[in-house]
C-alpha cells in the first residue's frame, strides 16, 4: 500500500487542496509563500505520531485565511491509501480503513489500482458535539450568530475516522455535513452521516502502523544522532533480538570484569575511603553508613547502545563533518531504520522539507535519483523550489503549488488526464504521453514548472532576440515579470502547450510561430512554407481555441523580416549589415533594400543575410545592437502579454513606465509628470502617474504593453 491522495480542507492557505502521489519519491513544488510547508504539516497532522497537535496547540491561524471568521468551521485532513494487496489485508489495521462498499461516484474522480482495495484515514477538527447541537438548534430559532460568536477553540475536538468516501474539497459535500455558515445553517450531530464521515478509529492504531518521519530544512542533526531516540538506537532495538546469545554474554562478561577493574584502581577506592572518614569525622560511627565508590556500567544490551555513535572514518568527531554530510547520513540512516522495521509496519514516509537547503546541486540530483527506488518500503515527499530537483523529478509524481492571492492557493497536476489527452486528441497510441514529456522535457523541466507563464517558441532567432527587445525595450527581464520561454526547437507546440489547462497547470502559455506568407515578387519566400504555416495555424486553433490558458500568436512572416519591416528597427538591422559583409557593393545593396526597398526587396535581402549569418548569430548580433528606441513586434508583444496576464504587480508596471519616461529628452511642457514620477509613492500616487504616462504617450511601447496585459488591473 502506498499513500494516493491527501485532501486538505481549510487549513492555513489550502481552502479547497488535494494532492496527488505516486510511489517512490514525489515533489511539491511552488514559489515562496505558496503553501508547501503547510500541505507538509497537514500530512504530519495526520500520519506523524512525533507531531504533537491537539486543541491546545490549535490556533485560530490553522483556519483557512479565506474564511474570515473560522468560528463553526471545520478543518479536514484525508489521506487516501491504494494497492492494500492480500497480505496487507491479514493486518486488521488494514481492514479498519478499507470501506465494506465502495462509493463509485466517490471512486469516480480517482485514478487507482482498481484490482486493489483502498483505504482512508480522515481528521476533523471540529466543534465537539455539544457545541454543533447548540449551533443547529440556534440556526432554527434566529441566534445563530449570537452562539456561533461565543465559540472559542477550546470547543474544538479531534475526531478520526477510517472508511470515508468523500471529496471533501468539493463545497457541497462540505456543506452537507458541517452546514452553510454564510446562510445560517448547521447540521445537527444526530444527522451525522457515517457513509461520508467513515467509522471513529484510535489513530494510535494507525501512528503503529504507519510510520512517518520528517527532516525538516533546518534540523540540527548533530544534536538529534545524540538525543536517546536517535535512529542508531531505534534500529538496535529492532535488531537486538537477532544478536546472539553468545555475544550478549560475552559482552556482560566484559563489562562486569571492566567494572571490577575500574573498582579497584586505587585512586578510585581511596575516594570512597575519604568519604568514609569524612562521614565518621561529622557524625560519628553509629550513625555513619559504610560507602564505596565503585563502576556500575549496565550489563544489558539496549542500555550501552546508547553509548553507540555515527563517526567518518577519516574524522575523530561527526561534529567535524558539514551540514550537508549530515543531513544525507540522517536520512540514510532513517531508511535503514526504515528497512529493518518493514515486517513490523505496512507504509513508511519520510517528508523532506527542501533538501536543498544543506546539500550540493549535484548531490540533490543523485540522492533524488537513488531515493527514486526507494519505494519498495518506504513513500518520500519533499518539498523544492530547487530547480536542480525539478528537472529530475518525474512530471508524473509532481505537485505544483500556485499563490491564487494572498490567502489561498491552488494545487496543480501537470499530468492530469495528459495521456488521455495524448491519445484521444494528439493520436498517441499505445505510449504514455507523459512519459514522453517527461523525457523530452528533462532540461526545461524547471521553466515550466517554476514560471508563472510561459512563452514557447520555435527557433533560436526568437529564444535570443525575445529576452533582450524585452529588457531594452520595456527595461525589466521576462525573469522579473515571471514569465519562461522555452525553445521547442521544432513546431511541436501541442505536445508541450497542453499541459496548460484547467485541470491541470492554469497558467497562460503564448505560443508564438511563423506564418510565413507569401510576399510577391520575393524569391526566397515561399508557397510551401505558407501552406506549413496555414496548417500549423488550423491544427492550434483546432486544439486550443477553447483552452482560456493557452494562446497563439503569429508572425506574419518570420522573425527577421517582421522586426526588420518596423521603421524604428531598419538602423540595428543595417548596422549588423555592415558588420557582416567586407564587399561594399554587397553592403550598399542590402542596406538600401532594408532601408527604402520594396517589401519583397527588404525580405529577400534579410532573408539572405541571416540565412549567411546564421539565424541564431543573427539574432545574438542583434540582441547586442538594439537599444531602448527598438519596436517590439506587435504580434510579440501580445504574446507576452497574454503569458503575463494576471501575474504582473503595480511595481513593475510602475519600473517599467518609469524606465520609458528616462528614455526621452523632455522640455518643460512635462514639468508636471516629471514631478510626478518624482514624488510618487502611495500606491495611489503611482497608479495615477502610470495612467497620466500612459495618456501622454499612447505609442509608447510600454503604455501599449500595458494596455495588452490589461491596464493597471493586470
Amino acid at each position: 500500500m502506498y499513500l494516493k491522495y491527501v485532501q486538505i480542507v481549510n487549513f492555513k492557505n489550502l481552502k479547497n487542496a488535494r494532492f496527488e502521489f505516486a510511489k517512490g519519491a514525489n515533489t511539491i513544488i511552488g514559489e515562496n509563500d505558496s503553501g508547501k510547508s503547510n500541505a507538509l504539516t497537514a500530512i504530519r497532522i495526520l500520519l506523524d505520531d512525533n507531531y504533537y497537535y491537539n486543541t491546545k496547540r490549535l490556533k485560530e491561524t490553522d483556519f483557512s485565511y479565506a474564511l474570515g471568521d473560522w468560528k463553526g468551521h471545520w478543518i479536514i485532513i484525508s489521506a487516501f491509501f491504494d494497492e492494500i494487496s492480500n497480505e496487507d489485508k491479514y493486518n486488521e489495521f488494514c481492514a479498519e480503513l478499507t470501506p465494506e462498499q465502495e462509493n463509485i461516484d466517490f471512486l469516480k474522480s480517482y485514478i487507482r489500482c482498481a484490482d486493489k482495495e483502498f483505504g482512508t484515514v480522515s481528521l476533523f477538527i471540529r466543534p465537539c458535539r455539544a457545541k454543533r447541537a447548540e449551533l443547529a438548534e440556534a440556526a432554527q430559532n434566529g441566534t445563530f450568530e449570537a452562539v456561533r460568536s461565543q465559540i472559542k477553540l477550546s470547543d474544538y475536538e479531534f475526531y478520526y475516522t477510517s472508511r470515508s468516501q468523500a471529496d471533501f474539497t468539493d463545497e457541497n459535500v462540505y456543506k452537507s455535513i458541517v452546514g452553510d455558515i454564510c446562510a445560517g445553517q448547521y447540521v445537527n450531530p444526530e444527522d451525522d452521516d457515517q457513509s461520508v464521515l467513515g467509522s471513529k478509529i484510535d489513530i494510535m492504531n494507525v501512528w503503529q502502523h504507519i510510520s512517518t518521519v520528517f527532516i525538516d530544512a533546518l534540523r540540527d542533526v548533530e544534536s538529534e544522532l545524540r538525543k536517546p531516540k536517535n535512529p542508531i538506537r531505534q534500529i538496535i532495538d529492532t535488531i537486538e533480538g537477532n544478536i546472539e546469545e553468545t555475544d550478549i554474554d560475552d559482552i556482560k562478561r566484559k563489562i562486569s570484569e571492566l567494572n571490577q577493574k575500574i573498582s579497584h584502581i586505587p585512586q578510585v577506592s581511596d575516594i570512597g575511603s575519604q568519604v568514609n572518614q569524612k562521614l565518621l569525622e561529622m557524625i560519628g560511627a553509629i550513625y555513619s553508613p559504610e560507602i564505596k565508590l565503585e563502576s556500575r556500567l549496565k550489563e544489558d544490551f539496549a542500555t550501552l547502545a546508547r553509548y553507540l555513535t555515527i563517526s567518518p572514518s577519516n574524522q575523530k568527531d561527526i561534529d567535524l563533518l558539514g551540514l550537508g554530510h549530515l543531513n544525507i547520513l540522517y536520512i540514510a540512516m532513517k531508511l535503514v531504520e526504515f528497512e529493518v522495521n518493514r515486517n513490523r509496519e505496512l507504509l513508511n514516509i519520510m517528508i523532506i522539507e527542501e533538501p536543498e537547503a544543506h546539500i550540493h546541486t549535484h548531490i540533490q540530483k543523485t540522492l533524488f535519483n537513488n531515493l527514486q527506488v526507494t519505494h519498495t518500503y518506504t513513500q518520500v515527499v519533499m518539498s523544492t523550489h530547487s530547480t536542480h530537483l525539478s528537472e529530475v523529478s518525474d512530471i508524473k509524481k509532481v505537485n505544483v503549488m500556485k499563490k491564487v492571492d494572498e490567502q489561498t492557493s491552488l494545487v496543480m497536476k501537470p499530468t492530469n488526464g495528459l495521456d488521455q489527452f495524448g491519445a484521444d486528441i494528439l493520436e498517441y497510441k499505445g505510449i504514455s504521453f507523459s512519459k514522453i514529456l517527461s523525457r523530452y522535457l528533462d532540461a526545461k523541466r524547471s521553466v515550466l514548472l517554476f514560471s508563472k507563464g510561459v512563452i514557447l517558441v520555435e527557433g533560436d532567432g526568437e529564444e535570443i532576440l525575445i529576452p533582450a527587445l524585452v529588457k531594452k525595450v520595456l527595461g525589466v527581464s521576462l525573469d522579473e515579470m515571471g514569465i519562461g520561454l522555452i525553445n521547442i526547437g521544432s513546431v511541436g507546440f501541442e505536445n508541450v502547450a497542453c499541459i496548460f489547462d484547467e485541470s491541470r497547470l492554469q497558467r497562460k502559455c503564448s505560443i508564438v510561430t511563423d506564418l510565413d506568407v507569401v510576399v510577391d515578387g520575393a524569391k526566397k519566400s515561399s508557397q510551401v512554407a505558407m501552406d506549413r504555416g496555414a496548417s500549423r495555424r488550423k491544427k492550434l486553433s483546432q486544439l486550443f481555441d477553447a483552452n482560456p490558458y493557452v494562446s497563439a500568436f503569429y508572425a506574419p512572416h518570420t522573425l527577421e523580416v517582421d522586426f526588420a519591416s518596423e521603421d524604428n528597427n531598419k538602423r540595428f538591422v543595417c548596422a549588423i549589415i555592415k558588420r557582416a559583409y567586407k564587399d561594399a557593393a554587397t553592403k550598399e545593396k542590402h542596406v538600401l533594400a532594408v532601408k527604402s526597398g520594396t517589401e519583397a526587396e527588404r525580405y529577400d535581402s534579410v532573408m539572405t543575410v541571416a540565412k549567411n549569418i546564421k539565424k541564431g548569430w543573427y539574432a545574438t548580433l542583434l540582441a547586442e545592437k538594439i537599444d531602448d528606441a527598438a519596436t517590439i513586434p506587435m504580434y510579440i508583444l501580445d504574446a507576452i502579454a497574454f503569458a503575463s496576464k494576471d501575474i504582473l504587480p503595480e511595481k513593475l508596471l510602475w519600473k517599467m513606465a518609469s524606465y520609458s519616461f528616462n528614455t526621452y529628452n523632455l522640455d518643460e511642457d512635462y514639468d508636471d509628470l516629471k514631478t510626478a514620477f518624482k514624488e510618487a509613492r502611495s500606491s495611489k500616487e503611482i497608479k495615477e502617474t502610470i495612467e497620466m504616462f500612459c495618456d501622454e504617450f499612447p505609442d509608447d511601447m510600454v503604455s501599449l504593453f500595458i494596455a495588452k496585459a490589461g491596464g493597471l488591473n493586470v
